[in-house]
């Protein structure tokens, strides 16, 4: 099967970029912050089960579930966007 690697990860991480846009929106309306930060354990993992589940969604999306390289891929994106989430609400 040929399909372009290019194409995939390029919308892929425009999908990406909605989720840490959406997550920034939840961090900033207080949800998520407490004094003893037991809050920010909860999001953090609410954010990577989040890109998970943005990577198996597009997967399924374009019938690459048995792809292994677009699997790879996938996965290499969406933890590089995870980390880089956390890296950045970690900041704030």
């Amino acid at each position: 099967m040929s399909f372009n690697y290019k194409e995939l990860e390029e919308k892929l991480g425009i999908a990406c970029d909605e989720v840490h846009q959406e997550f920034y929106r939840k961090f900033n309306s207080d949800i998520y912050i407490s004094a003893g930060g037991s809050k920010l354990e909860v999001f953090i993992n609410d954010l990577q089960k989040e890109f998970e589940n943005v990577a198996t969604t597009f997967l399924k999306k374009y019938n690459l579930e048995k792809d292994n390289e677009a699997k790879k891929r996938a996965l290499t994106i969406t933890k590089a966007y995870a980390k880089k989430c956390v890296e950045d609400f970690s900041k704030l």
